[in-house]
């Protein structure tokens, strides 16, 4: 048969303790005060054996000195004074052991946050009562079983707590081994420590339960950065491709970082990543030394960057949230002012992808706070809607299939007159359109096609 863990042993204690007769429960509310009144004061009159001690000891020299009756006299007197020490004795110690005690099951209820058991609460009152009113053997049974129990009790619950703690630095040690920041729970947890070894019960549990709260939220904040990173490592392949760099690893190896990201495998999808990164930034690298692919990528990634800041810095004005987008805008400007092409080209793209969803919002934005105008009695060329918007880049847009191009006005030379020719000049065929064309990307060339608006 199995051993019996220190929980269910204490579990049977309590029952058998609870199936024993009781004549009360728990102490009214005014006899309560009245105990803990006689405690009190007990515990003010603190026993001494010292005049005991040394009339002893005088009654011994008697003795040597053959003063046989002075001997009879001080023992007999001795004794008497022990006996009355005795009884102090008896009521100091069961009047300490019952304020432990309750100091004890009070501080487990709030550390375990529930109240104490009612079983456990049944054997603190006889304890209680008999202290007042029960013989000095009802007082001293009642008085071990509640002494034996809260030392269970306690026992039981550093064990617990102990164990809590070893496995909590052992999760601590697996989250910092991939990039976790645990150094505040740790810190908390060698508090706890202390605080077990000050038999503070409250305390400890409290800074453990905080320490197992605060590396969840460090561990969660870990995940949605590695989650970024995927994103970020899908760029830096997808930007090899562009330029002709066929990498070692690739959406193989991806999808099993994403798996092993999904299982909380944390080490092993960082391992893959960093791996996949690495492979396609070392084969981007080399198609970079040819000028020809180095020159139209700076292109690309300078009018990425020209394009995107100016309107992801009109969106923080208006409250949006382009954090992450303004992050890349820096980052690429950085890279690319150090020279670093490979790495501002990951931004660059990232960048495109993140502002992506922020253009419908600029837009809405733009047209809430009138600074997009709408063009009167002007059709869109794709849907046919009079929906079209002037926004203060120079570009035209449906508000209703999101179809855009650009304005030229051709002014004349003489004359006080300006007529007012629009050019159209697609920019992008729909909302979510946010790629460039392969002829922009390669031979810089756009096509306009003219367009007389009817007013």
């Amino acid at each position: 048969m199995h051993s019996q863990s220190e929980e269910e042993r204490l579990e049977n204690e309590i029952e058998e303790i609870a199936e024993k007769p009781s004549e009360i429960s728990e102490l009214p509310r005014q006899q309560n005060i009245d105990v803990e009144r006689n405690i009190d004061q007990t515990l003010l009159m603190r026993p001494s054996f010292f005049e005991v001690d040394s009339q002893i000891e005088t009654a011994w020299t008697r003795m040597m000195m053959g003063d046989y009756l002075e001997v009879l006299k001080m023992s007999q007197d001795a004794r008497t004074k022990m006996l009355d020490r005795f009884s102090s004795f008896q009521l100091y110690t069961a009047a300490l052991s019952i304020r432990a005690a309750e100091s004890i099951l009070n501080d487990l209820a709030q550390a375990q946050g529930k109240p104490i058991d009612h079983r456990i609460k049944t054997a603190l009152a006889e304890a209680k009562n008999a202290f007042i009113e029960g013989s000095p053997r009802r007082r001293e049974e009642t008085l071990e079983e509640l002494e034996k129990l809260a030392a269970k009790a306690y026992e039981a619950f550093f064990k617990g707590s102990i164990s809590a703690a070893t496995e909590l630095r052992t999760m601590l040690a697996d989250y910092e081994s991939f990039g976790t920041q645990v150094s505040e729970s740790s810190r908390l947890l060698d508090i706890a420590e202390e605080a077990r070894q000050a038999y503070n019960i409250s305390e400890y549990s409290t800074l453990v339960t905080q320490a197992r709260d605060m590396a969840e939220k460090a561990k969660l904040v870990r995940a949605k950065e590695i989650e970024e990173t995927l994103g970020f490592v899908k760029a830096a392949l997808e930007e090899a491709r562009e330029v002709g760099a066929t990498p070692s690893m690739g959406e193989e190896e991806l999808e099993q970082a994403k798996e092993a990201l999904g299982k909380q495998a944390f080490k092993k999808a960082i391992d893959l990543l960093a791996a996949i990164e690495k492979t396609a930034d070392q084969a981007h690298l080399e198609r970079m030394r040819d000028n020809s692919i180095r020159t139209r990528q700076v292109d690309k990634i300078t009018s990425t960057i020209e394009n995107m800041g100016p309107a992801l810095e009109e969106a923080a004005s208006y409250g949006l949230e382009v954090q992450q987008g303004l992050l890349f805008v820096r980052s690429a400007q950085t890279a690319l002012n150090g020279k670093d092409f490979v790495a501002a080209a990951k931004y660059a793209r990232r960048l495109k992808q993140v502002s992506g969803p922020v253009k419908s919002d600029l837009d809405k934005k733009r047209i809430e706070l009138g600074v997009a105008k709408k063009v009167e009695g002007a059709k869109c060329g794709k849907c046919g809607e009079e929906e079209l918007y002037a926004h203060p880049d120079g570009i035209q847009k449906c508000n209703r299939c999101g179809h855009s191009f650009t304005i030229a006005h051709v002014i004349e030379q003489q004359g006080q007159s300006t007529d007012m020719n629009p050019i159209e000049k697609p920019v992008s065929s729909s909302k979510n359109d946010t790629q460039e064309s392969s002829s922009e990307e390669t031979n810089g060339e756009r096509r306009t096609l003219a367009r007389t608006l009817k007013r």
